[in-house]
C-alpha cells in the first residue's frame, strides 16, 4: 500500500520556485491585459484607433463616438489601438482591444440592456486605451434637455447619441435647463407649473414624483446641487434683488450667502464644494465673481475678454478650470477660465451663437446650445482640449437647450 505522502514533499525548493515563477508569470500576464501598454507619447494629443462591431448599429455609433471625441484618429491601418465591440446573444457585449494580432484586453461588458452595454463597453475602451492622457468615461450616461415642440417646452431625457428619448414633464409650461443631482436619481429645474411664476422643483426620475425646493415670491432659479447632494444653491429675488442662497438638504435651513445692491445669479459649486462662482452686475453689467460657500467677501474673475459675461460653470474635477458664455463681437461665445494662468481661451466659433456651457462629467468636453437657425436651437459638444464641435443630435427635436448630463 502506497504510504500517503507528506505534504511538506510538494513543497521542495524547485517546486517552490516553480510554483512561485508560474504565480509571478500568470499575475504579470493579468496585469498586460488590465494596464494596456502606454503606445501614445505623453505630447500626443491624439490616440489612433481601429473601429470594428459585428452590429451594423453599433459600429457606426462606436465611429460616430470616437469620431467626435477629439483625442481619438480613426485610421485603417497602423493604430495604436484595435477596438472591437460585439454583440453576443446575451445582453453583454464582448470587448476586445488589440495591437496587430496580439489581444492586449477581452471581457465581457453587462449594463441594463444590450444597448447599455455597449456604451458602458465605449467607456471601458476609453478609460483602458486613454489611460496616458487621463481620459475618463462619458458615453454611458443621460441628457436631460429642454425641448420646444408643438409650442410647448417641456423636460426630456435622452442617451448620448439620442437614440432613446423620453419626455419627463407634460406641464405645458414655460421651463428653465435642468441640473443633476450627484447620483443622478432626480432633477432640478425651474417651472412655470401651477403658480404661473418661475418656482424651482425638484422631480425623482424613477417615481416621476415633483416636489417644490422653492416657491416664494419673486423668482427662484438657478438650482444646483452641491458636489456631496447635501444643499442646493440657487438665486431667489425674494427680499427685491436677485441673491444667492443655500439650502441644506437635511436641516432645510435656507441662508443667504451674498447680499448686494445687484443682481446674482447662475452659481456653480466647485468640485470640493466650499466654494460658488456666480455672475453679478455689480459693476453695471454681467461679470464673473466667487465667494465662499460659507458667506464673506465676493471676488471678482477678472477674464480680460469681454464686458459681458455669464453662465459661468465650475469644472468638476479641476478647480483651475471654469467656462462661461461671453459677449464676442455681439454674439455669444462659450469661454475657458484658467485660473493659474489668469487667461481665457474661446471656445466656440459659432456663427448663430452660443450660450448654457455645462461640463461633462469627464471634466474635458462641454455640452452647449448653438443657435444656428432663426428660431431654433440645438445641443453641440465641444472637446475643450481640440475645441473639436459637433452636433448631438438633428433638427427633428425642434428647439433644444439647456443640456446637462449625469453619468
Amino acid at each position: 500500500m502506497l504510504s500517503k505522502p507528506k505534504i511538506s514533499a510538494y513543497f521542495s525548493p524547485m517546486f517552490r520556485f516553480l510554483f512561485y515563477a508560474s504565480f509571478f508569470i500568470s499575475n504579470f500576464l493579468l496585469a498586460s491585459v488590465i494596464e494596456l501598454p502606454d503606445l501614445v507619447r505623453e505630447s500626443a494629443q491624439t490616440i489612433r484607433i481601429a473601429f470594428e462591431s459585428n452590429n451594423d448599429e453599433y459600429k457606426k455609433l462606436g465611429l460616430r463616438a470616437f469620431s467626435m471625441h477629439g483625442a481619438y484618429r480613426l485610421v485603417k491601418k497602423g493604430a495604436d489601438y484595435n477596438l472591437n465591440i460585439y454583440e453576443t446573444e446575451s445582453a453583454d457585449v464582448l470587448l476586445k482591444i488589440s495591437r496587430n494580432s496580439e489581444v492586449l484586453y477581452e471581457s465581457n461588458i453587462r449594463g441594463d440592456n444590450p444597448y447599455h452595454s455597449f456604451l458602458k463597453a465605449l467607456d471601458r475602451s476609453i478609460e483602458l486605451t486613454g489611460r496616458p492622457l487621463g481620459l475618463k468615461p462619458m458615453f454611458a450616461g443621460q441628457f436631460a434637455f429642454v425641448a420646444k415642440r408643438n409650442a410647448h417646452t417641456e423636460l426630456y431625457q435622452s442617451d448620448i447619441f439620442f437614440k432613446e428619448i423620453k419626455q419627463i414633464t407634460f406641464d405645458q409650461s414655460l421651463l428653465t435647463r435642468p441640473r443633476w443631482s450627484p447620483d443622478q436619481s432626480s432633477l432640478l429645474f425651474t417651472s412655470y407649473y401651477n403658480s404661473g411664476f418661475p418656482d424651482l422643483f425638484k422631480m425623482n426620475l424613477k417615481t416621476k414624483e415633483r416636489s417644490t425646493v422653492a416657491a416664494f415670491k419673486g423668482t427662484n432659479t438657478g438650482g444646483v446641487y452641491s458636489p456631496n447632494g447635501r444643499a442646493i444653491a440657487m438665486t431667489l429675488s425674494v427680499q427685491g434683488n436677485s441673491d444667492l442662497y443655500i439650502i441644506n438638504l437635511e436641516t432645510q435651513i435656507l441662508k443667504r450667502v451674498a447680499k448686494t445692491q445687484s443682481i446674482e445669479s447662475n452659481p456653480s459649486w466647485s468640485p470640493e464644494g466650499d466654494e460658488l462662482v456666480f455672475m453679478s452686475d455689480k459693476l453695471g453689467k454681467p461679470q464673473l465673481y466667487r465667494i465662499d460657500a460659507s458667506g464673506g467677501q465676493i471676488k471678482r474673475i477678472r477674464t480680460e475678454i469681454s464686458k459681458y459675461c455669464t453662465e459661468p460653470e465650475w469644472n468638476p474635477l479641476d478647480r483651475d478650470l471654469i467656462v462661461f458664455t461671453a459677449s464676442i463681437d455681439g454674439k455669444f461665445q462659450i469661454v475657458q477660465y484658467s485660473f493659474k494662468e489668469g487667461e481665457s481661451v474661446l471656445l466656440t466659433d459659432a456663427p448663430g451663437g452660443a450660450l448654457e456651457p455645462s461640463w461633462m462629467p469627464d471634466g474635458r468636453h462641454l455640452v452647449y446650445t448653438e443657435r444656428y437657425k432663426k428660431g431654433l436651437t440645438r445641443l453641440m459638444l465641444v472637446d475643450s482640449v481640440t475645441k473639436k464641435v459637433s452636433p448631438l443630435h438633428s433638427g427633428k427635436l425642434g428647439a433644444v437647450s439647456g443640456g446637462a448630463y449625469g453619468l
